[in-house]
């Protein structure tokens, strides 16, 4: 991700809440206490851990997974209405440290939506050692918190992995409540830097959630650069990738153009449809202009011919820029139409494309259409400027 560490510590954090619910209760709904894979070790951490279990016994339960600990944390973390959350003490800060080192090693432990919450719990410690004044030893939480996200990006199981890259995607502008010397901006912004190739691999799979939640993720990384990896996803068989891609890239005009937009309108999905006739709009389209656009790029070559006439002589729009791009259209006879069309325009730009069009289109009807309006071969040679060390840019003295 070249260019990202500033621009990564320059981005606003927007902390999500959770909903409040009993350890007992939370890990009923999440099906926690169903088969894992701990050992006899962890149910008789299960039996000891309680909502009023310290940090220490609560590490220890995780580390051998066991879903009780992982819920009665869920609950300890979960933000108070109207409540300010306090400042952590370096003495806290180990305690936390080690609850999460505890989590991370009883990650693979818990079933799928055991480490769906295992992730958001994780990022929830980040918060918490996060609150301002963060503590000193805040920077420790960045080793074991990477090891648990990159696991939780590789997941076999679609939950964790959309829980994960949900936390992901808003960790881009996290920052301590603190003033960070050189060195720890430095290891922060390498350690965000680290979650991309994870991320990127994200995108290979095939189930829509992933994909959704991974260009989201991407799409919230403030470079461009690096966000326009999940671009291409905006032609994606699912509707609703495609739909995520357009809301992802809706402000970044240069990457997602206003003709990739245009070519939504005739998305098979209704509601990409309608998605693309939003972000138009938000972009300063008036709903005839969005009208006249969707017909450029309707899949019916009649509708595509029908908008020359509209457009040729408008004064309140450049025709040459609808007509130029029509003059590429698939079919023939759109192009011979906008070439009759360009006949009135006499720009630069109308007279290069028509020469293109006379000397190289796969029509010879469209060809020899564009001859007519193009200057002979002689005249364009006699206009050219000399070439670099010809003789008539040095010319002698008689």
């Amino acid at each position: 991700m070249p260019e990202r560490r500033g621009a990564s510590r320059r981005i606003v954090v927007i902390l999500g809440g959770a909903v409040v619910l009993s350890a007992t209760v939370l890990g009923v709904k999440l099906g926690l206490f169903g088969a894992r894979r701990g050992g006899p070790g962890a149910l008789a951490c299960r039996v000891a851990v309680d909502e009023k279990s310290s940090l220490t016994d609560l590490g220890e339960a995780l580390r051998n997974s066991d879903p009780r600990a992982l819920a009665v944390l869920a609950q300890r973390l979960t933000p108070q209405p109207a409540a300010t959350p306090s400042a952590v003490s370096d003495r806290e800060a180990g305690e936390w440290l080690a609850t999460l080192a505890g989590l991370r090693t009883g990650y693979l432990g818990f079933n799928g939506p055991g480490r769906a919450l295992a992730v958001t719990v994780a990022c929830r410690i980040l918060d918490r050692l996060g609150v301002e004044p963060a503590p000193a030893r805040w920077i420790a939480v960045l080793p074991p918190l990477h090891d648990l996200l990159e696991a939780a990006m590789a997941d076999s199981d679609p939950g964790a992995r959309v829980a994960v890259l949900g936390e992901v995607s808003r960790l881009w502008g996290w920052l301590p409540g603190r003033s960070l010397t050189p060195a720890e901006e430095n290891t922060l912004a390498d350690w965000k830097d680290r979650l991309y190739p994870p991320l990127v691999r994200c995108l290979g799979h095939t189930d829509a959630p992933t994909l959704v939640a991974a260009v989201a993720c991407i799409g919230a990384i403030p470079l461009d650069g690096a966000a326009s990896a999940a671009l291409a996803y905006h032609e994606n068989e699912h509707p609703a990738v495609r739909r995520q891609t357009l809301v992802s890239f809706a402000r970044r005009t240069t990457l997602l153009t206003d003709d990739m937009l245009l070519k939504h309108l005739h998305d098979p999905d209704p509601a990409v449809q309608e998605t693309a006739n939003l972000i138009l709009k938000t972009r300063g389209f008036t709903q005839e202009q969005i009208s006249l656009g969707g017909l450029i790029f309707s899949p019916k070559p009649q509708q595509r011919l029908s908008i020359i006439p509209l457009v040729k002589d408008r004064d309140d729009l450049d025709p040459v820029v609808w007509l130029l791009q029509l003059s590429r259209d698939p079919e023939e006879m759109v192009r011979l139409s906008a070439i009759e069309a360009l006949a009135a325009h006499k720009t630069p730009a109308v007279r290069r494309r028509l020469a293109e069009m006379a000397r190289s289109d796969q029509s010879d009807a469209v060809r020899k259409a564009a001859g007519k309006l193009v200057p002979s071969t002689q005249e364009t040679t006699a206009s050219l400027p000399p070439l670099p060390g010809s003789p008539s840019l040095n010319p002698k003295a008689n």
